[in-house]
């Protein structure tokens, strides 16, 4: 059985910027995880003006466009 997990960044002003930093790469290499990544593409879907795709390669090839083409929007399912 799958173990939800929930994590929340806080910032505050009493942090220091070098702490912010660390941070900001800790949450970088939890995200950058292939169970992160999987549970990303699960939760996505790309809007294509009518069309809608959870296609996982369609919705990388999008996202890796800069900028993004018009009328192509990534939303989250929930």
């Amino acid at each position: 059985m799958p173990v939800a997990a929930n994590f929340v960044l806080v910032c505050t002003p009493f942090l220091s910027p070098s702490d912010v930093e660390q941070e900001r790469i800790s949450l970088s290499r939890l995200l950058a995880t292939p169970q992160m990544k999987e549970r990303f593409y699960q939760a996505i879907e790309l809007v294509n003006r009518n069309h809608i795709t959870t296609n996982r390669t369609v919705i990388k090839e999008e996202l890796s466009r800069r900028p993004m083409r018009s009328f192509r929007f990534v939303i989250n399912k929930n």
